[in-house]
C-alpha cells in the first residue's frame, strides 16, 4: 500500500510515496537534481540501500526508486553466561 512519508537523502528531506515490502520496497519522490548520483535513503529510523532509480517518463517529474533495506550486524550481541 502507497504512503505519504518523509524520506531523507543527503541530509535533504523529501515527501515521497512510498511502498514498503519485506524484501525490497518502492519510492516516488519529485524529480531533484543529482538524483542518480545516490546511495542509501533514510525512512523514519531506518537506512535503505537505492538499488535503481528511474526519471519516469524522461520527463524530469517524477523519480521512482527500488530500495533494501541496509543490514546492519552492529545490533548483533553475545549474551554471556552467568555465574551460578
Amino acid at each position: 500500500m502507497w504512503i505519504d512519508k518523509e524520506v531523507t537523502i543527503n541530509k535533504k528531506k523529501i515527501n515521497a510515496k512510498v511502498n514498503l515490502g519485506l524484501d525490497q520496497s518502492e519510492v516516488e519522490l519529485p524529480f531533484f537534481s543529482g538524483w542518480d548520483n545516490l546511495g542509501v535513503m533514510k525512512i523514519d529510523k531506518d537506512k535503505y540501500v537505492i538499488s535503481s532509480a528511474k526519471n519516469v517518463g524522461a520527463r524530469d517529474e517524477v523519480i521512482s526508486m527500488i530500495i533494501k533495506k541496509e543490514k546492519n550486524d552492529d545490533n548483533k550481541f553475545v549474551e554471556s553466561r552467568e555465574d551460578s
